[in-house]
């Protein structure tokens, strides 16, 4: 009489053991679908940010002008600017601006005022504003003509090529690449 009941007590602990094992099972499936779930949702966060950045930033609307007041070289350069499709208001007073060539790579300072100047060398203007109120604020629509007037010239000259970055802060830069032709007039159309 004592196997038997052995026997059924043997397969009560078969059957406590097997629920705690899908308990167990259970419980691992929920933490590994919740871990793939929260490792989905950064992704998105980080895409959706990266998307952010990329659009709502500015572009250039028109055509980029050099200008040069001394034979053979260019000292100004009128870079006009307005938002992308879909992009957010842009604080023109808060934008950094470099001057790079071969080799070196300087900031461009802000004019004070910032609006309605011309810059001297080594600064940066907001020459015109186009479609615009009177605020720093560039919106959708508007566009407003950068004047940047860099301190360092050696790429300026005839067949020389630069590039000047226009840096909204948390925003993606706007990078304009160009060449100064052969021959330097007056008022130069840069290509």
């Amino acid at each position: 009489m004592s196997s038997s009941s052995d026997a059924g007590f043997t397969g009560l602990e078969a059957a406590i053991v097997l629920i705690a094992f899908v308990i167990v099972a259970a419980v691992f499936g929920f933490v590994i679908l919740q871990a793939g779930f929260t490792s989905a949702q950064q992704g998105q966060s980080v895409i959706h940010d990266g998307m952010e950045q990329a659009g709502s930033s500015c572009m250039v609307s028109g055509i980029v002008y050099g200008i040069s007041a001394r034979p053979g070289v260019v000292e100004s350069f009128v870079i006009p600017v307005g938002l992308t499709a879909g992009g957010e208001p842009i604080d023109m007073a808060t934008v950094s601006v470099r001057f790079t060539g071969p080799g070196h790579s300087n900031p461009i300072s802000r004019s004070v005022p910032l609006a309605d100047t011309f810059p001297k060398p080594g600064y940066w203007s907001i020459q015109e504003r186009v479609n615009s109120d009177d605020n720093l604020l560039l919106e959708p629509g508007e566009r407003f003509i950068l004047n940047v007037s860099p301190e360092v010239w050696k790429d300026c000259q005839p067949y020389g090529s630069f590039a000047i970055e226009i840096k909204p802060p948390g925003r993606a830069a706007l990078r304009v690449e160009r060449k100064i032709p052969g021959s330097i007039e007056r008022v130069n159309r840069l290509e």
